[in-house]
């Protein structure tokens, strides 16, 4: 039996997946909308500058707003955004102008402009509604709650001066836990990158002074529970002796944190927009963090942000494959996605059994297949995981990847650096 890790996670979707652009080269066209449909930012960004001169202006630019967004160089992204919504309005269709419009909303969210984000949601469900779908619409509507919410909130900063080391360490599920300062007190908070939006308990968000928004935003789970949640936010965070300022939080009620069947409860989650303002943050075996001021680049550039989530390539048995980054997982697992196009392979090499997973909202049932001494490479290291589960029921949060990356392989190596200025994962 296999429990997974306890993680609260929200997915801020690109709704539009066409474009009605036009192109001399309708293959080379088919080919580049397959790869961002499928999300493959690695090959798309390949085949778009090895084709670069084929495609007009228009198309050009579309695809670069989307490569530039991934690999988290929002402002580049904007900036291309604009110059089709200003420039070239009238060859580009409403449904790419929103796509458009969603994109530069996502940027926001990685710069904490909310108030912004909140307006070009307004954008879309007041002048793009038409196009959309009663999903689409909803997604619209909780997003702009979310960061309507927040508008009045003043950007997230960091205060980093010198290199810092956290002393954090491993408990008995796995979790990493890192020191946290909330209102002159002291606490323990889960470091991870799956979290999508920092996350605390209700408890713990009036104990530790935070400023709670009395506004109910739903939001998915690792285990595709969706949960109604508040706001909250900090005006200041130490997570070790760094300081950051104006730290939001989801608030998730005790009974959604707590596990009392195995003596377990949460008090918080120091999440994504957190850990990637640290810029490069090197995970030791022995638990502790190191943050160096001044980030490296290893000119790897393995990550690509999908919404709120890092996305590392990972090559396995000769495929790339593409696995989100989790540092609260105890395990990696492969995806239902996995499953389906790698059939053959697993019901050969895999044994079937039934797991359970946990997450905010409670337990769930599963079968999958368990994968033994399962080879792969990341960045410049390769190694073999021992085991490696593969599920044969789709999960929201992994539905467009191969997978999840967790601790199993992490733990392998002295360190793991992840960088979020250069976007690479590698290990020593």
């Amino acid at each position: 039996m296999k429990t997974s890790n306890f993680l609260l996670c929200f997915v801020a979707a690109l709704a539009f997946q066409g474009c009605s652009l036009k192109t001399d080269d309708e293959e080379l066209d088919r080919r580049l909308l397959s790869l961002l449909k499928s999300k493959d930012y690695f090959k798309l960004r390949s085949e778009l500058f090895q084709n670069f001169e084929k495609l007009p202006i228009e198309k050009q630019l579309y695809y670069k707003t989307y490569i530039a967004q991934a690999f988290n160089r929002g402002s580049e992204s904007n900036e291309y955004a604009d110059i089709l919504l200003k420039e070239h309005e009238h060859q580009i269709s409403d449904s790419v102008k929103a796509e458009l419009l969603v994109i530069k909303a996502n940027n926001y969210i990685h710069s904490y402009q909310y108030a912004k984000v909140s307006e070009l949601y307004s954008v879309l469900l007041n002048d793009y509604k038409s196009i959309s779908d009663s999903a689409e619409i909803a997604d619209f509507k909780n997003v702009k709650s979310l960061f309507g919410t927040l508008s009045e909130v003043a950007p997230q900063t960091m205060c980093l001066k010198s290199d810092v080391t956290i002393p954090a360490y491993r408990n008995k599920f796995n979790h990493l836990m890192i020191p946290v300062k909330l209102g002159g007190i002291d606490d323990e908070f889960i470091f991870d990158t799956g979290a999508n939006i920092s996350t605390i308990s209700e408890s713990s968000a009036v104990k530790l002074g935070c400023r709670i928004f009395e506004s109910d935003v739903e939001v998915g789970t690792s285990t595709d529970i969706k949960l109604k949640t508040k706001l909250a936010v900090s005006d200041s965070v130490y997570v070790g002796e760094i300081l950051f300022k104006n730290v939001i939080f989801l608030v998730v009620p005790d009974s959604q944190m707590n596990f009392p069947s195995i003596n377990y409860e949460i008090h918080g989650i120091v999440g994504y927009p957190v850990i990637s303002q640290m810029g490069e943050v090197r995970m030791r075996k022995d638990g502790t963090i190191f943050v160096p001021v001044s980030p490296q680049d290893l000119k790897l550039n393995n990550v690509f942000m999908e919404g709120l989530n890092p996305v590392v390539q990972f090559i396995s048995n000769a495929y790339t494959l593409l696995l989100t980054l989790d540092t609260g997982a105890k395990t990696s697992e492969l995806s239902c996605k996995y499953y389906n196009n790698h059939k053959a392979y697993v019901e050969q090499n895999g044994k079937l059994q039934t797991s359970q997973r946990g997450g905010g909202g409670g337990f769930v049932e599963s079968e999958e297949y368990v994968i033994s001494n399962f080879e792969y490479k990341i960045g410049t290291k390769s190694n073999v995981l021992s085991t490696i589960s593969v599920l044969t029921t789709e999960l929201n949060f992994i539905k467009d990847f191969d997978g999840n990356l967790g601790q199993d392989v992490f733990v392998q190596f002295d360190e793991m650096i992840m960088n979020f200025k250069y976007m690479y994962v590698d290990f020593n």
